[in-house]
């Protein structure tokens, strides 16, 4: 999934493709039993008392070939002989059951061929002789509540892991969401945006990120530009390596410059983010390249890949005249018609804050 941000991004692309589709690893419950049946083909016939069986030895001497079939393809027979004595029928009732032993333990359930056989992974499908071609993950589960929302005003959410639509604030509460926390506001189908693809993706740093196609889609369904920053489109290639870069004046966060550029930056609108290891807390800024990029003293400017030697010191409240005169305020004294000044206002993009911003931004992007 590719966003600006830290890990939440509730995107999806909606029946009217007015919504980005960031798809993550989808944590879905889908019973089944092949890993079960699998490991079982060696004891003997694997069953329950829900499962036909007329085992009278006359199979004792078949290959084993295991099986599972019925309803969902719960009952599990060792072999062809034993799946046709229960009475089924091995081209329409059953599916094949290969025993994974040289496949990993994953669960990334797929639903193969026309029977829509499940299997806990692709490889197990393999080994039934299924491609991936013929394979699919099943459908999201969506939770729904039993409160009757027929009588609220359309407004649409989705919600959770899963991207569930719901049409009304009052179904995705009934569902068990919370809106503010769980879901994104969906753009509505009369909105008028063009067709542009420029993902955003929108939210508070470090919380809940919602991504749609284009700054106009956000607009509508309640953010602005300065909440929302450009995303790497679906289809980038980049390499995983965290090298995280600082992009614009929000700022956006990218887990290194490849993704940078493809959300439409250069390497002039972006500063490296520093490793503060080994680094003093000391406060003599200077900025580094043509991008400006401020780093709170030369230890952090030399672990973001600069030589202090070619940036440039900047004024700090340390190297101010330790003196003011009478008639001035001192330092940490604002003028009684002027505001304090609570921060660096010349520190440009500050490391420390910048490394704060990391943190809170930083997206799982790798």
């Amino acid at each position: 999934s590719h966003s600006p941000f830290i890990q939440g991004a509730l995107t999806k692309r909606n029946n009217n493709n007015n919504r980005l589709c960031h798809r993550s690893v989808t944590m879905m419950i889908f019973s089944r039993a092949t890993f079960f049946l699998a490991a079982s083909v060696f004891v003997g016939v694997v069953r329950s008392q829900s499962c036909p069986s007329n085992d009278n030895g006359q199979c004792d001497f078949e290959p084993t070939n295991p099986h599972s079939c019925g309803p969902d393809y719960k009952c599990g027979y060792s072999n062809i002989c034993l799946a046709e004595a229960a009475g089924y029928d091995i081209d329409t009732d059953c599916c094949q059951a290969p025993q994974p032993s040289g496949c990993p333990m994953l669960f990334d359930p797929q639903l193969c061929g026309s029977k829509q056989c499940p299997f806990d992974n692709m490889c197990i499908a393999e080994l039934a002789g299924y491609t991936a071609s013929q394979c699919s993950p099943p459908p999201p589960e969506c939770p729904t509540g039993g409160k009757d929302c027929s009588g609220e005003p359309n407004n649409p959410f989705t919600c959770g892991i899963n991207n569930c639509d719901y049409r009304t604030i009052c179904d995705a509460e009934s569902a068990g969401f919370d809106t503010r926390a769980d879901c994104c506001q969906d753009t509505r189908s009369n909105t008028a945006c063009g067709m542009i693809i420029e993902p955003v993706s929108c939210g508070p740093p470090g919380g809940k990120q919602c991504g749609y196609d284009n700054q106009c889609l956000a607009d509508a369904a309640g953010y602005n530009s300065k909440q929302c920053c450009k995303a790497v489109p679906d289809g980038i290639a980049c390499n995983a390596m965290y090298e995280p870069v600082e992009c614009g004046n929000i700022p956006c966060v990218y887990s290194n410059q490849c993704e940078a550029d493809a959300a439409g930056w250069s390497q002039f609108e972006c500063c490296k983010q520093p490793n503060m290891d080994g680094c003093t807390m000391e406060y003599s800024p200077l900025a580094c390249s043509s991008a400006s990029c401020v780093y709170d003293n030369e230890c952090i400017a030399r672990n973001a890949g600069f030589d202090p030697a070619s940036c440039v010191p900047l004024a700090s409240a340390s190297t101010a005249s330790a003196e003011p005169a009478a008639d001035e305020p001192a330092a940490d004294e604002p003028a009684a018609d002027e505001p304090a000044d609570p921060t660096n206002a010349g520190a440009g993009k500050s490391a420390t804050a910048a490394s704060v911003g990391a943190v809170l931004f930083a997206a799982a992007l790798a």
